[in-house]
């Protein structure tokens, strides 16, 4: 399962013609983890990551 936006991978979409572009930010996903795994509340992620929404998958 590939969660998250995606692109066709083809000449037009690497990043400086060669790296796969970052079209997600792994830092929400890992605040939605940690606020999961750990029973973090919305005001301890916001310390941990500062700006940034928590995104839940459902992964546990």
């Amino acid at each position: 399962v590939v969660a998250g936006e995606q692109v066709k991978v083809e000449q037009s979409t690497l990043f400086q013609n060669r790296d796969f572009p970052v079209l997600n930010d792994y830092r929400a996903v890992l605040a939605g983890l940690f606020a999961r795994q750990y029973g973090l509340s919305a005001a301890q992620n916001e310390q941990i990551f500062a700006g940034i929404k928590a995104k839940d998958l459902g992964l546990l």
